[in-house]
């Protein structure tokens, strides 16, 4: 089905953002394209592309069962290089929700997720967007050393903390969660703006 074809009922911009190199682009190119590629390179600015995700609206009465509706996704992916931060205000502006994604073994990955979580809070209009945390690279936790791996406990004090929506782990590399956690991301924008809709 084109996408001139659907019935788009809601459309949201969610924004993809973390350090440099931690799998946003492979993130992003998995679900958006079910495509990976080892030797992806650094992001240059921005990628972009929209996605439709087929919902079920709560209100029967009025939007039947067999009449299909869609939320279009327009998914950013910035790079997380620091001579293209003057671009990250742009870039965050309009967000209705965000990933922060941090590398699995990667503890100065993760060290630099507050930096991005306080740009989403000050340049989003609605500093209340839904914002799952992403452990990427899940595939290389199995032979890394056990001490490079992320604790759990940071990542759930990380959370608690700051009232965020939920922590996913994925490997773009096995599309292991990639679909789920773009779906959960969705339905909290869904619940958020109290639209009556819940993927399917």
């Amino acid at each position: 089905m084109w996408a001139a074809q659907k019935d788009v009922e809601y459309a949201f911009k969610v924004v993809i953002v973390g350090a440099g190199g931690v799998g946003k682009t492979c993130l992003f190119n998995r679900y958006c394209f079910n495509s990976f590629n080892m030797n992806t390179s650094m992001t240059v600015g921005i990628n972009f592309h929209s996605t439709y995700l087929k919902i079920q609206m709560e209100d029967m009465e009025y939007h039947p069962p067999d009449q299909e509706k869609f939320v279009a996704n327009s998914i950013f992916d910035m790079s997380g290089q620091d001579k293209f931060k003057p671009l990250i205000k742009k870039f965050i502006d309009g967000a209705s929700g965000a990933l922060l994604v941090f590398d699995s073994v990667s503890y100065p990955s993760f060290q630099q997720l507050e930096y991005w979580y306080e740009q989403l809070k000050q340049n989003t209009i609605d500093n209340k967007i839904p914002i799952i945390v992403v452990g990427s690279k899940s595939d290389l936790l199995e032979n890394t050393p056990k001490l490079e791996h992320v604790n759990m406990d940071l990542i759930n004090d990380f959370i608690k903390e700051r009232n965020l929506s939920g922590f996913y782990r994925t490997s773009s590399l096995e599309n292991y969660n990639v679909l789920e956690v773009f779906k959960e991301l969705t339905n909290l924008m869904l619940k958020s703006s109290k639209f009556p809709a819940t993927v399917i």
